[in-house]
């Protein structure tokens, strides 16, 4: 494999020696049980066996990933810790001299760096900084009482993963980003990353990255092969080891796969696998017993689900013979609304208050390009939509309608929106889709009477219409 590779190589299936019916009871597995597909993509031996993107998804999208990001800091540390610019017995308090408490407690002066990268912290919660996104964050979270000796217990904390964010940034001078380019993204054919920061401008470590499926499955790769990458060592074996390997117990948890230990911002999985994983369904599942690497990007509500369809159809085809038959669709789509019927309609409505900040809300359907217009406080957006089929626009992120309440200090910047409709009867539905989150919008209009807004993740709401 090539130095700098922009993109993988690509293989099939049946080369890679993976049964075709295995992967399509994976995805039909996953579905039946709700999970929304966006984006799958399975390499084995350094190639691309099998990708799809689910319309109005494309490949090469780049979306937020949530705790995904957190294997990308942790990536950052296991460089900046090679280079002798910290340790990890370093104490965290050391780093912040002018944000710690006035006292200082003997849990807070035991905390080390290994303690934030294995969520042993101590805390029993993380501070809030998403209810104060203007506080000074490293000094929320030093403030955060500590009630247990560090490295004692796993509490998740994705606060935690911010201290790292920092410490990196306090030690070298660059952000993640800045940082990262030369040794990492570079080396790996990746460009473009974008990552959200705090308000002290320090990207948020424990999430907000902006990536592509391609790129998730890289650094995958990268830990994979040990640390070698194109034929090129990036992180020594030792990092690699370690940060895959079990450093705290995670166990009691319901979910199998979340109690199989916790590494350096990477979880153990069962079958002797380790993963990236975010919010809402991205998963990156390396297979080390089959040089394999599967990304996953969705939206799922029960995220062990997809990890039971993995062990139960994708595990057992590896090395497994071509079971006869077996064919997966050339193409791939999420399903669009119910209801086909087309009609004239050119409509515009006020909207009542809500909290949305939604004003006015207008669309136009069979006269040519059928366009839904949503009017904020803060913007507009026209947005064109199909109604048999995704249609996708290009926006400005702050001129999106709110798909979720948590794109929360996200980096601006263009990103792609799908969008597809349908009548019933005197009834529109048009499904928006963030093609740069796990996230969508459905919308239904009663023309005269109200609006229903259903986010994939929150409250659902009822707008009366003027």
């Amino acid at each position: 494999m090539p130095n700098s590779v922009k993109h993988l190589p690509k293989t099939t299936l049946r080369e890679a020696k993976i049964d075709p019916r295995g992967v399509a009871d994976f995805l039909n597995a996953c579905r039946e049980a709700g999970s929304d597909l966006h984006t799958v993509l399975l390499i084995r031996d350094g190639k691309i066996a099998f990708e799809a993107a689910f319309a109005p998804y494309q490949i090469d999208d780049r979306r937020h990933v949530y705790s995904v990001s957190k294997s990308w800091t942790s990536t950052a540390v296991g460089l900046a810790v090679a280079e002798g610019r910290f340790s990890l017995r370093d104490k965290v308090v050391s780093f912040f001299p002018d944000e710690c408490p006035a006292e200082i407690s003997e849990n807070l002066a035991a905390m080390e760096v290994r303690d934030l990268l294995r969520m042993g912290t101590g805390q029993e919660k993380e501070p809030p900084v998403f209810q104060h996104g203007d506080c000074n964050w490293a000094e929320a979270f030093l403030k955060q009482p500590v009630e247990h000796k560090p490295g004692s217990r796993f509490a998740y904390n994705s606060v935690a993963t911010y201290m790292l964010s920092a410490i990196v940034q306090k030690t070298t001078g660059e952000d993640l980003i800045e940082y990262l380019t030369p040794r990492l993204f570079e080396p790996l054919g990746i460009e473009g990353v974008r990552w959200g920061k705090s308000p002290q401008g320090i990207c948020c470590g424990g999430w907000g990255v902006h990536v592509t499926a391609e790129e998730i499955a890289k650094l995958g790769l990268l830990y994979l092969n040990g640390g070698v990458f194109g034929g090129k060592r990036i992180l020594s074996e030792e990092w690699v080891k370690e940060a895959t390997s079990a450093q705290i117990d995670n166990s009691p948890n319901v979910q199998k796969d979340w109690e199989q230990g916790y590494g350096y911002q990477i979880w153990r999985c069962q079958h002797g696998c380790f993963r990236f994983d975010g919010a809402f369904g991205q998963y990156m599942v390396a297979f080390p017993a089959h040089n394999a690497v599967l990304v996953v990007l969705s939206h799922t509500g029960a995220m062990q689900v997809v990890m039971d369809a993995i062990w139960d159809h994708l595990l057992p085809a590896f090395d497994r013979e071509e079971t006869p038959g077996a064919a997966l669709p050339k193409t791939f789509s999420c399903p669009v609304p119910d209801g086909t019927e087309a009609r004239v309609f050119n409509e515009e409505y006020s909207c009542g208050e809500n909290p949305f900040g939604l004003r006015m809300i207008a669309a136009t359907t069979g006269k040519g390009e059928d366009l839904l217009f949503l009017t904020f406080q803060n913007g507009s957006a026209a947005i064109p939509f199909g109604q048999t089929e995704w249609k996708r626009c290009c926006r400005k992120e702050e001129r999106l309608p709110p798909f979720t309440t948590m794109n929360f200090l996200l980096p601006p910047g263009e990103t792609a929106l799908g969008a597809a409709g349908g009548w019933q009867g005197d009834t529109l539905t048009v499904l928006l889709r963030h093609c740069g989150s796990p996230h969508s919008l459905r919308l239904t209009l009663l023309p005269g009477r109200e609006l229903h807004l259903i986010p994939s993740d929150g409250q659902p709401c009822t707008i009366l219409l003027s």
